[in-house]
């Protein structure tokens, strides 16, 4: 017995209604979410890899101004490194915008 394409078959209506129901779902609701963990996912951990290049960089820094720029006077080492990240802080903390108050 062969299968014809009758569309009247309600298997086939039940299950296309319910393949045209999850096809929406997952478009409207599914999608949107797994793109969001994906940036979230993405974000922590380019944000992870930030702060060890970071302190990477910090640390390197001054190491080799203990070894090769103040050879020994680690609190002027010290001193130069806390001031120049004070300075960058000020000039961050300068450059940053009062957030915007909506209005009700």
């Amino acid at each position: 017995m062969a299968h014809d394409n009758d569309t009247s078959d309600p298997v086939d209506l039940l299950l296309g209604a319910l393949d045209r129901v999850l096809d929406t779902v997952h478009d409207r609701i599914v999608r949107p979410l797994l793109l969001l963990t994906r940036y979230l996912a993405f974000g922590f951990v380019l944000l992870t890899l930030a702060i060890v290049a970071i302190v990477a960089g910090l640390l390197g820094v001054i190491r080799f101004g203990n070894v090769f720029i103040f050879q020994g006077l680690v609190w002027l080492n010290y001193l130069v490194v806390g001031a120049l990240s004070t300075i960058i802080g000020l000039v961050v903390w300068r450059r940053r915008r009062a957030p915007t108050v909506r209005k009700p």
